[in-house]
């Protein structure tokens, strides 16, 4: 027995989660009228990962795919979320993940897989990586235009759908997911709740 995890081990796992929660999003959880937080974003991208699995990659590992939409942003306990659109951040944001995988990884030695994936998602190391990279790049997109005022949302955080796109076409890290960024634009665009320039 005395290779088993401990209760206080454990309770510091919940400690590392509660802590995961408390960094907050730029984007509002939806409608619910509050900033999303890491907890929520990651558990939404396994989420809606697993649902396009089966229609978009189904050759591709479905338990690889929630471990990297689980622990894909795990560093940033320590790194702090990084807002696609803060340019002075995005500057220091490799070094800071990269500190916080080191960190992380000292710290939950007995516990080596999320600090992998984390690595492995960052490096966009197999198509499993990929696949989740680009539809985490979606969805704080849907999660502005579903607030309760998404006109107001895009005004408030300066955002204009030239920005989108020009961010957008950076991403076309997996083949699967590049066709939805066209009609991710063209949504938006429909629904003229995004400035225009």
């Amino acid at each position: 027995m005395s290779n088993r995890p401990t209760i206080d081990r454990i309770a510091e796992l919940q400690q590392l989660i509660a802590d995961f929660a408390k960094v907050r999003r730029v984007p509002d959880l939806a409608d619910n009228g509050y900033k999303e937080n890491d907890v929520e974003h990651s558990y939404g991208l396994a989420m809606t990962c697993w649902y396009l699995h089966p229609f978009l990659v189904p050759e591709l590992d479905l338990g690889l795919i929630l471990r990297y939409s689980l622990a894909h942003d795990i560093v940033e306990v320590y790194a702090g979320d990084t807002y696609s659109f803060d340019t002075e951040a995005l500057k220091s944001k490799e070094r800071r993940e990269r500190d916080a995988l080191s960190r992380l990884r000292q710290e939950w030695s007995d516990f080596k897989d999320p600090m992998l994936f984390a690595e492995r998602y960052m490096d966009k190391y197999d198509e499993e990586a990929r696949f989740v990279k680009a539809v985490d790049k979606i969805l704080p997109v849907l999660m502005f235009e579903l607030t309760k005022d998404p006109a107001t949302s895009w005004l408030n955080h300066k955002v204009t759908l030239a920005m989108e796109i020009e961010n957008k076409t950076s991403m076309h890290v997996s083949e699967a997911i590049s066709p939805y960024y066209e009609r991710l634009i063209q949504w938006l665009d429909e629904r003229d709740n995004i400035p225009k320039n």
